[in-house]
């Protein structure tokens, strides 16, 4: 079992069924979720060849993530030369936190590789592939917005202190980009009313963002040896030469600090959005800091970073976290009976999606308050919640209800059944529920 192979979860298994979808019904379900639709067509498009398995779907993320650290070393190489590039991308592909999300079936790795292609064409000056990529990236998810930030900071400085005909440039390609927005400005107003009327994050403190700024430079996994790594990446820091190339460092933390400050600060005045994988883009910035301005003594301290990156990221690859899924579907499927009922229980942390994408039929038993949008109901159909459980005649030809839960057992209670068997897997459990007579 690797990262390639682990099951599925919700979010993963949501994007899945999406994107089983025609194009055109890709684009109308997620323009009711909170997304842009360009990874889910991405996802159709290899599901048509490569068919919708799960090594398919984390090879796509992992191919937006070499390409996206490619652009990295392309960027490093610009600024300040090869051997600085490829400093950066070894230590941006072992960054803990990014390759977390090399292997997750989501838009996070299109993101990253389409907001760090927009900078390399920003810094080289292509204009027209620059408004290519961060359109792209803007079709990917709504936070890549913040990454204009910085680049429309660089404009300003360009503006007024540098080099108007390059400024000139800038706007031209701000103008393109927003006219080629234009078809998804709706829908991304009719998302920020549904997140404004409530999200499950909360307000972020000063602490979250420190610690996420910790979690970007090194501690983006939990293990014992994130702290130490922690501690080798600011003294890489300190030790850095800041004072050269102040111009080019000063764009690298605008690109840096510019998005977490900007989605900070909107979430204490407005709706809290601050969540970490959201803003992963930035962390190549930081890597290209880490990786400029050697010193002697730098070399070592990067060399012992980059081995505990190593040492972190092969115990997270070959120790999958997420919830077998996969095995709890075949272990249904072998003991269910043809008058069997499954449902999902807990409907705050349902696993609708990953009952589907294994094809297990399971519809959220939904008695009261009804679902949150941000679990997925703009993709939902009529079946699958059910506000009852079978009763009358209906209940007669059904003798065993079958639960998928992974919150206490104690909290399952189905009147008319009782419990007769639990079985584990991982944090996930599956009840079996005879009916008593």
């Amino acid at each position: 079992m690797n990262q390639f192979t682990a099951s599925l979860w919700g979010d993963e298994a949501f994007s899945a069924i999406l994107s089983q979808k025609s194009i055109p019904q890709i684009i109308a379900i997620i323009a009711r979720d909170t997304s842009p639709p360009l990874y889910n067509i991405s996802e159709h498009l290899l599901f048509r060849f490569f068919g919708s398995s799960e090594i398919a779907i984390r090879t796509l993320s992992f191919a937006f993530f070499i390409l996206a650290v490619f652009f990295v070393y392309k960027i490093g190489e610009i600024l300040w030369g090869r051997k600085t590039g490829v400093i950066a991308a070894i230590l941006t592909f072992f960054n803990p936190f990014f390759f977390t999300y090399a292997f997750e079936g989501r838009m996070y790795s299109l993101l990253a590789l389409t907001v760090t292609s927009s900078f390399y064409f920003f810094l080289s000056k292509k204009w027209k592939l620059y408004v290519f990529a961060t359109t792209a990236a803007l079709y990917t998810h709504h936070f890549a917005v913040f990454a204009i930030l910085p680049q429309g900071i660089w404009f300003l400085k360009e503006y007024f202190f540098g080099k108007k005909k390059v400024a000139i440039q800038i706007l031209k390609s701000f103008i393109a980009i927003a006219v080629l927005y234009l078809p998804w400005v709706m829908p991304l107003l009719n998302q920020a009313k549904m997140v404004g009327t409530g999200f499950w994050l909360g307000t972020p403190t000063l602490t979250d963002f420190r610690n996420l700024v910790y979690k970007y430079l090194a501690e983006g996994i939990p293990h014992k040896l994130a702290q130490p790594a922690l501690y080798l990446a600011l003294t890489a820091l300190v030790l850095r030469r800041w004072r050269e190339d102040v111009e080019k460092n000063l764009f690298l933390v605008l690109w840096f600090l510019v998005p977490i400050i900007a989605v900070w600060i909107i979430s204490q005045k407005y709706q809290a959005i601050f969540f970490d994988r959201y803003m992963l883009y930035t962390i190549p910035a930081a890597m290209l800091i880490l990786a400029s301005g050697l010193r002697k003594i730098s070399l070592p301290v990067l060399v012992g970073l980059l081995a505990l990156f190593i040492i972190i990221d092969s115990f997270y690859f070959a120790h999958p976290t997420k919830r077998p899924f996969r095995e709890l579907a075949a272990y249904v499927t072998e003991s269910r009976r043809g008058d069997d009922y499954l449902i999902n229980w807990n409907s705050a942390a349902h696993h609708l999606w990953e009952s589907k994408y294994y094809g297990i039929p399971a519809p959220i038993y939904l008695p009261g308050d009804k679902l949150p949008y941000y679990v997925g109901t703009a993709l939902m159909s009529e079946t699958d919640t059910v506000s009852s459980l079978p009763q009358g005649r209906s209940a007669r030809s059904i003798n065993r209800i079958g639960v998928i839960t992974s919150g206490p057992v104690e909290e399952v209670s189905l009147p008319g059944y009782t419990k007769t068997e639990v079985k584990q897997f991982g944090s996930l459990k599956f009840l079996w529920y005879l009916r008593t007579r």
